[in-house]
């Protein structure tokens, strides 16, 4: 059976064109051979003389099923020994004078690969006068030059790579028909200024060059570009999905019913010349690009920084005035709602350039300041106290107490912490010593709670927790006296003085209930209802000074 099909092979193989010695008498009946297989196999592109298999290579000649050949040393290296697997029943129109092989006007290779193990084709750049066919899979060819087409037939299923393959005209994919298709994978490695013409669908192209030119025609369904290319022409007979990732110069669209180009790409521009096709054009991603202009990271503006603290960055005029303008200039793209994801892209490497310009300009101030307090008032803040009682019994019950030994103890440290907070002097040094220390004594004095017995046992929990709530936003929301923020610094919150007056009256409603052993759980629960309407009110009073720093 093996040799049957071996047999079948071998009878299709490749053939290589001769053109002979001959008598006036037998060259009518060769020309009328050599008419036929034109009229077969090369319609397109004339092909002269007989066709036949390439049987074998030595050092110095080919042997095919016409005889042996001497090769013209401009042609050996297509005819190298090391290349004897891949022409292995390969077809090839020769040109032979004297006995020797002076022009191959076409090559069709025929011998396939495997996964693990490619067949490789080196032309030791060499040159092929006509068409160059790979009709076998896992084909590696590299290093020559291709007057016309470098053909893909649909023979090939899987895989097929092309190295330095230098091809005049285009390198077409023959479509294929079958109800099942696979992916074809198509590696070409500095492959420049390549043109393909696709007629087969669910091809994989992947270049490390720009394609000059994709043209997308028949029944292709789909295609996948991992590469750039400068123009892909789209005219197909159906429905058409574009996949991959790279940049697209121009997209043109002929043909087709549905076309989807919402792939990965980069397309710079989409242009539709059938009005009857329904496209889905690119979807262009701006969330980088808004991310990065919500917030520039802008420090303080001086003459010498001199008047900056020595932990505040800080720029001339000038440095900012660069910035700006690179900002308004991705904002600008990032407002047009006819910006390209090339301009997207542009702008967002325009912008972080720009940063990093900035922020290599950013100069230490030369004031001396404090350093960073906000972890220690912060902590000042969390400071929650307990009612303070010699033996608990006038506690109500289950809430905490402390003697008033003890809360002096932690009245006394949170005393120390803020004065190092409000000594413009204090170190970094300082203010982590403060912090260890405040810990230890809120640890103490939470250790030292108890709870009283006073009544009867009802849960204050959440109201505990909305009072400390309420109180934390009295501490940290100040009061415009102007009621309209112009005397508060940029950044902080206030309210107007009704507001916080309001606030606090029930804030103190909801402290009495919490100290009143004697109070009911609906009286509780009423007053937790109360107090979080209230600071919800609060919070919408609130607004943020304008007072820059």
């Amino acid at each position: 059976m093996k040799n049957k099909a071996l047999s079948t092979l071998m009878a299709t193989a490749i053939t290589a064109t001769l053109v002979l010695p001959m008598s006036t008498a037998n060259a009518a009946s060769s020309q009328i051979q050599s008419n036929s297989y034109e009229t077969h196999v090369a319609a397109a592109k004339k092909v002269i003389g007989e066709s036949v298999t390439i049987k074998n290579i030595t050092k110095d000649t080919v042997i095919t099923s016409n005889g042996t050949f001497r090769i013209q040393s401009a042609l050996k290296p297509l005819f190298d020994t090391s290349n004897k697997t891949a022409l292995t029943n390969a077809r090839a129109t020769i040109v032979v004078k004297n006995g020797q092989i002076t022009d191959v006007t076409s090559l069709i290779l025929n011998k396939a690969g495997t996964s693990k193990k490619s067949v490789y084709f080196d032309g030791g750049d060499a040159q092929i006068s006509g068409d160059l066919t790979v009709n076998a899979d896992y084909v590696k060819i590299q290093d020559v030059s291709v007057d016309g087409q470098l053909i893909i037939t649909n023979r090939v299923k899987k895989a097929v790579t092309l190295n330095e393959v230098a091809v005049d005209e285009t390198i077409t994919l023959k479509p294929i028909v079958t109800k099942k298709v696979s992916w074809l994978y198509v590696t070409l490695i500095d492959m420049k200024s390549s043109n393909i013409n696709l007629g087969r669908t669910k091809v994989n192209v992947s270049s490390d060059q720009t394609l000059a030119k994709v043209d997308v025609v028949g029944k292709v369904e789909s295609f996948e570009a991992m590469t750039n290319i400068e123009k892909l022409t789209i005219d197909v007979a159906k429905d058409f999905n574009l996949y991959g990732e790279g940049k697209i110069e121009q997209i043109v669209v002929k043909g087709g019913t549905k076309v989807a180009l919402d792939s990965g790409h980069l397309v710079n521009n989409v242009q539709v010349d059938n009005k009857n096709v329904s496209v889905t054009l690119p979807v262009i991603d701006k969330k980088e690009l808004n991310t990065l202009i919500a917030s520039p990271p802008y420090v303080q503006v001086s003459v010498n920084g001199y008047d900056i603290l020595n932990t505040d960055k800080w720029t001339t005029q000038a440095d900012r005035t660069v910035f700006d303008s690179a900002v308004a200039s991705a904002r600008a793209v990032a407002n047009n709602s006819n910006a390209s994801q090339e301009q997207v892209k542009n702008a967002i490497n325009q912008y972080k350039n720009a940063l990093a310009v900035y922020q290599a300009a950013q100069k230490s101030g030369t004031k001396y300041g404090y350093g960073d307090k906000a972890s220690l008032q912060s902590l000042i803040n969390s400071v929650q106290y307990v009612t303070v009682s010699w033996d608990g019994s006038n506690v109500p019950y289950n809430s905490p107490w402390t003697t008033q030994a003890e809360r002096n103890a932690i009245e006394s440290a949170v005393s120390s912490a803020q004065a190092v907070v409000n000594n413009y002097y204090a170190t970094q040094t300082d203010i982590a010593n403060a912090i260890n220390n405040l810990n230890n004594a809120i640890w103490t004095y939470k250790n030292a709670n108890k709870y009283g017995n006073n009544g009867y046992y009802v849960d204050k929990a959440n109201l505990q927790t909305s009072v400390t709530a309420a109180y934390y936003e009295l501490q940290n929301v100040t009061v415009s006296t102007s009621g309209t923020g112009v005397d508060v610094t940029n950044g902080i919150r206030w309210t107007k003085a009704v507001d916080r007056s309001n606030f606090e009256a029930v804030v103190q409603q909801a402290q009495y209930i919490l100290n009143d052993p004697n109070v009911y759980q609906y009286q509780i629960n009423d007053m937790y209802n109360t107090l979080n309407q209230a600071i919800e009110t609060y919070r919408k009073a609130q607004n943020v000074g304008i007072i820059s720093n």
